[in-house]
């Protein structure tokens, strides 16, 4: 081979051809696919995210509910130490100022005749956990002065003759009845805070709602005993 054919040869292999540069490695269809959504989960991930941080989630506190409760209070004119029965689910309660305090609920599912005529004639009273709405469907939205609580109850004996007969005066009917049952205790305990001048008061107070009065037997005692000390 000659000189000259040989160096022909010999550029031609050293030369490099013309065009675009190798841009390295190429991907497959289903790749660039996974890439992008790898790229998408990141991105919907990171929103999720930041929304989250953007909008705390509040702790959610469980409180148990608390049970409502009813207290009543026994204001009958029965003998001292006596024992009421409302029923089976109520139970029992001490006469003449006697309390106790049930559910709701049970009251209302066991308010029978019994318990029903002894919230009407006020012998039975609710002393709280009914609300307006609820003592005016079972009429035991009291009006002042209508009932005798027993921190009064008890204190009327010691209490001036004009205090006395006013407090009788506004009191509901089961309530008056309630007072001279007291003062007849009182008077045959020999009580001497029951004097006639008051119980003369009481009687004509009592007239209005009574024809022949509540202290009728009080005053005919009275009379009695007097004029056996007349004859001595």
């Amino acid at each position: 081979m000659s000189e000259e054919i040989k160096n022909e040869v010999v550029e031609e292999a050293t030369t490099p051809k013309r065009g675009r540069k190798s841009t390295g490695k190429t991907f497959t269809e289903a790749e660039v696919a996974a890439m992008l959504k790898e790229a998408s989960e990141q991105a919907a991930q990171k929103a999720v995210e930041a929304y989250i941080a953007a909008h705390p989630t509040p702790t959610v506190q469980l409180t148990a509910q608390k049970e409502e409760m009813v207290t009543l209070l026994y204001m009958g004119a029965v003998a001292e130490g006596s024992v009421v029965h409302l029923g089976d689910k109520l139970g029992d309660i001490m006469g003449r100022g006697g309390t106790r305090t049930i559910s709701k609920t049970v009251f209302f599912e066991n308010m029978g005749t019994p318990v029903i005529n002894r919230l009407k004639d006020r012998r039975l009273i609710v002393v709280d956990g009914l609300t307006d709405e609820e003592r005016d469907r079972y009429g035991v939205n009291y009006t002042d002065g209508e009932l005798v609580g027993k921190e009064i109850y008890y204190k009327l004996l010691d209490m001036d003759a004009d205090t006395v007969v006013s407090i009788f005066r506004k009191a509901c009917y089961r309530h008056k009845e309630l007072i001279a049952a007291l003062y007849a205790d009182a008077y045959n305990a020999h009580d001497n805070r029951v004097n006639q001048m008051l119980i003369e008061r009481l009687q004509k107070a009592s007239k209005q709602v009574e024809k022949n009065g509540m202290f009728t037997a009080i005053l005919k005692d009275m009379a009695r005993a007097l004029g056996d000390s007349e004859e001595e």
